[in-house]
């Protein structure tokens, strides 16, 4: 199964479509790294997760291509990827957010709470970072941190953003035993 991307760019998708912005109930933000994106070739959500995928976000790759030439990290760190990628501007995608939740784990806590601001994205990272904090016994002290530093939050409304499961790679109930939880990471 591919990745629908015909939805993107079309007059009836986009009046259709609700950004993230509109779906936290927030209005959006004209981000100049958007517009360095942009000038790299990422014109859509859809290149953001083609780019994420090509970064290691192989959970998805079976459904989306990698784009072919990724602008490099000098260009657009992985930080700032994932704030692309949680933009308020962008159509509301739960691969994106996913994508953004896989990327985030790997990344400098400060260099990411510091583009989170200035993008304004830390709340949707934020609850990426509480749900992680939860089921990514791996990096508790990375998603702990994280939350210290985009400090408060205005909590996301239930439902709105992908459930905790939609983050992880669950195995299921065996006569061996119980399955097991694991954070999906970028590989």
């Amino acid at each position: 199964m591919q990745y629908d991307a015909s939805r993107i760019g079309s007059l009836d998708s986009a009046l259709s479509m609700s950004t993230l912005a509109q779906e936290l109930g927030e209005i959006t933000h004209c981000s100049v790294l958007l517009r360095t994106a942009r000038g790299h070739g990422l014109q859509s959500p859809t290149d953001l997760i083609r780019l994420a995928v090509a970064r290691g976000c192989r959970h998805y790759a079976p459904a989306v291509e990698p784009i072919e030439s990724d602008p490099g990290i000098k260009s657009i760190s992985d930080e700032e990827l994932v704030a692309l990628l949680l933009l308020g501007s962008n159509e509301f995608d739960p691969i994106a957010i996913r994508c953004a939740a896989q990327l985030a784990g790997d990344c400098d806590p400060h260099q990411l709470a510091n583009v989170a601001r200035r993008e304004r994205v830390a709340r949707p990272l934020a609850y990426i970072a509480k749900v992680a904090k939860t089921h990514d016994a791996a990096n508790t002290d990375f998603w702990t941190k994280l939350l210290v530093l985009l400090g408060e939050q205005h909590p996301v409304v239930e439902g709105i953003l992908p459930h905790w499961s939609r983050f992880v790679s669950q195995t299921g109930v065996t006569r061996s035993g119980g399955g097991s939880v694991q954070w999906l990471h970028r590989q």
